[in-house]
Order: C-alpha cells, then structure tokens, then sequence
C-alpha cells in the first residue's frame, strides 16, 4: 500500500503569510482541514465553495478521480501531462537537473506541486512542508531586474523549439519560476512598475516591491503566427466593450513574438488575490465535468444566480457580463471562452468575474474554428425530436433560460455589435497574421455578424 502524502497549504494574501491548513492525499482521497488560527482570519479559504466560516474545523475529502487527483484548486496549479506543455518540461527538466526524476503520472504531478505549487495564479501557495514555505516566502523579491537577452544566456528561440537541454538556464537565470498551465509558453515574471523595459526579474512573493509589477509573460509558437497581435487587438476590443483588462505589453525576445500582461490576481502592492476559474468552481458542484469544456453557458448562468453558496456579489451584473462576454466572442471570432478562461476574483468583500484573459480570436487558425467552446441555449445538439438546434432556436432559448425579455437581450447584443463595427478593418491592419489566416478570420467575424443581427432583429 503506498504511503499518505503530506503537504501543507500557505497564503500570503493577508498581512502576512500564513499557513491556512495541512493537506494529505492517500491512494483514494484528497484531504484538508483548515487551521484553526485561519478560521478566524477572514481570509479566503481552499476554495470560494469551500469558505473557513462554513466549513470550519471539518477535515474537506475529494474523491480522486481519473481527471482530479487533487482539489480542482489546486490541480490548477499543475501543468497537465502533455508533450508540448512548455511549463511542465520546464519544472521537470530542473528537477532531472536536481537527481530527481519522478515516475510518469501522479508522481511527476506531485512534484511539480511541491517545486512549483506556489506563486501561481491566485492565493494557494502549496508546499511539502511549512520550513520550506517559511524560506519561500522570506526569500523575497529583493534580487534587481536583469535584462532579459542578457540574463537567459542561450537562443530562447531554441528553447522554444521544444527541447528540454537548455530548461537550466532561465531556471538557473530566475530561479524555478512558478508557472501557469495551457499549451502556450508562458512564463510568470516581474518587471518595472512603470512598464515592459526588457528587464524581468522573479515574481513577487506577497511582499511590498512598489516598484515592479507581476506579468504573464507569453511567447508566440511558430504554429499560431500573428497570435501576439492577435491578442492584443482582442484585449483593445473588450476594453472599448467596457470590461476590465489588465494592462499588457507587445515585444520581441530574440525574434520571438511575445505579450505581457499584468497579473490581476495581484494587488499594487504584490498581494495575492482569490482567483478561482469556473473550471474549479463548476468541477467541485457537478463532478460530470472533467474537462474545461464540458460546461454550458446556460449552466454557469444559473449558477451565478442559485448556487447555495453565493458565487458572486451582484449575480445579475454576473450575468449580464457572462451574456456580452460570449456574445462578443462569437463576434471576434475566440471560439474558445471555455471554463478556464472565465474567472472569478475576490477582492476584499466583493467577488465578481475577473479582468478579461487569454480572448484571442483562435479561429483565425482552422485547427480551433469553432463557434463557441461550450454549449449555449443546446445551440449544435439534438432536441427532444432528434433535430439539431439551430442558432436561432439555441438564441431563443438561451434568452429564456437567462429570464430576459426580447429588448433586454438584443439590447445585450447591439452593445457588442456597435463595438465591434470597425473590427473587420482593425483585422485588415494587423502585419504579423498571414493573409489567408486574416482573411478567414474576417469571413467568419462578418458571418456571424449578419446571422446575430437578423437573429435579434425585433
């Protein structure tokens, strides 16, 4: 029988860090149970459906399952097995460096947890033990900002053909950089305050450095040409929509097309916030979901407004941007607003979706031309009658599953299509995107243009 492992789960979110409880996983369960000191704390907990004053000194079991070995929160914190996931054959490649080469599976899961489970995007900080959280934590952000082509010492661009021999290098440079999950290589660095100047430096650690600032740092494949372009029009985009966007940042690493962009799970002063994707959420409530698209709008919808414990501070606002949010990504061409690319924050005593990340219009690339990740209004699947919803029926009836009138809806939409009137002609700018990719773009954006506006026509 293999041996219970213990790890023990921090937060820096507070005044200070602090330990918020001890985890153990045993070959069927994950366990936790929050301290008793954190209970009083007023602090968010492992999770927003697992908050310290409803749960108390109670010890938390998730049953493993083949896609969630650990807490959907804290899974999150683990790159998934793929070969092309940039940030897991980073972690790997320096703990081979280190003699430490764990088995295929869980095994390498759990060490990517310990090596890198904290300074991730959000507030869980998860570590093997407190002593090794205690020198995390006071091993701050105090080392100066290094010019990036100076500092890595090697061609990132041949890093980033996929090779792991060079991974010791920026570990070696930056130390072993916490890491967010996806196929695209990011990294989570920080840099001046004041902006991108090419000078990065280790992440913040929940200490006050008022003069930098935490980023994603995000690199261009060769395979998604005009991806960084891309998505900075994207975010230009959601801005003129009215919603928060973080600021970001478009250069070149050594020829290589990147984005940064400001952390938005971080205060001013570098301290974690509560973000939890609806990935996590909707996983812990319905354990059917087990990947990040098996979700529907509808679904999160309701959610928003009937979940027993409260999800959101002001549920219809929630909505109402849920609604614009998909609606604009049909009319931009992001065919991939899934579950993990919805968040909710927690800042102080309000929780509300997070700034806009990752929109990229990926249906640009024929390989993700795809309206929509997610099902809205069964839009795509077969009704009671063995026929296939069409986008009018599906519309229609996501408008009545939401509770909004006729006006209320195509007044939702027209707010989307106004902003996006000249979006076409922001495509026809863009320089990096190849033409056919650009024209395909603007075909499938005017398309869905015409079909939403006679669709809502009263």
């Amino acid at each position: 029988m293999a041996t219970d492992r213990q790890a023990v789960i921090w937060t820096a979110c507070g005044d200070t860090p602090r330990r918020m409880g001890a985890l153990t996983v045993t070959d069927t369960q994950c366990r936790f149970t929050y301290d008793p000191a954190f209970l009083d704390s007023g602090l968010p907990g492992l999770s927003l459906l697992y908050p310290p004053g409803l749960i108390g000194s109670r010890t938390i079991p998730w049953e493993r399952s083949a896609w969630f070995d650990l807490f959907p929160p804290l899974q999150s914190l683990v790159p998934p097995a793929s070969e092309a996931n940039f940030q897991r054959r980073l972690v790997l490649a320096w703990l081979e460096k280190q003699g430490h080469k764990p088995a295929p599976g869980f095994d390498s899961d759990w060490a990517i947890l310990m090596t890198a489970g904290h300074g991730g995007i959000g507030h869980l900080d998860v570590f093997a033990d407190d002593a090794r959280a205690t020198a995390w934590y006071a091993n701050g952000s105090d080392r100066p900002l290094q010019a990036i082509e100076a500092s890595l010492g090697f061609s990132l661009k041949e890093f980033l053909t996929w090779f792991d021999h060079d991974a010791g290098g920026i570990l070696g440079a930056l130390g072993p950089t916490p890491t967010v999950g996806g196929a695209i290589p990011k990294l989570l660095l920080a840099i001046p305050a004041t902006g991108w100047d090419g000078r990065v430096g280790l992440p913040r650690r929940g200490r006050s450095t008022p003069d930098q600032t935490d980023v994603v740092l995000k690199f261009e494949r060769s395979h998604y040409p005009g991806m960084v372009e891309l998505e900075a029009l994207a975010l230009e985009m959601h801005k003129a929509a009215g919603f928060a966007v973080p600021r970001y940042w478009v250069t070149t690493i050594n020829d290589i097309p990147a984005i940064a962009i400001e952390r938005f799970d971080r205060t001013p002063e570098g301290r974690p916030l509560c973000a939890e994707t609806l990935y996590s959420l909707m996983a812990i409530g319905d354990r059917r979901v087990d990947n990040h698209y098996s979700g529907r709008y509808d679904d999160i919808a309701r959610a928003l407004e009937s979940s027993p414990i409260p999800l959101v501070s002001d549920p219809a606002a929630a909505k109402r941007q849920l609604v614009q949010r998909l609606l604009l990504a049909m009319l931009t061409g992001n065919g991939d607003l899934h579950l993990e690319n919805l968040s909710l924050l927690q800042d102080g005593a309000q929780t509300a979706f997070s700034p806009v990340y990752d929109p990229t219009p990926m249906r640009a690339y024929s390989l993700h031309n795809e309206l929509c990740a997610m099902p809205f209004g069964d839009y795509g699947e077969y009704d009671e009658r063995e026929r296939l919803v069409d986008y009018d029926t599906a519309m229609e009836r996501f408008r009545k599953r939401l509770g909004y009138t006729p006006s209320q809806f195509r007044e939702l939409a027209e707010a989307m299509l106004s902003v996006t009137i000249e979006y076409a002609g922001r495509l026809e700018g863009l320089h990096t995107l190849p033409d056919p990719n650009r024209r395909n773009l603007i075909r499938i954006v005017e398309r869905e243009r015409t079909r939403m506006t006679r669709c809502l026509a009263p």
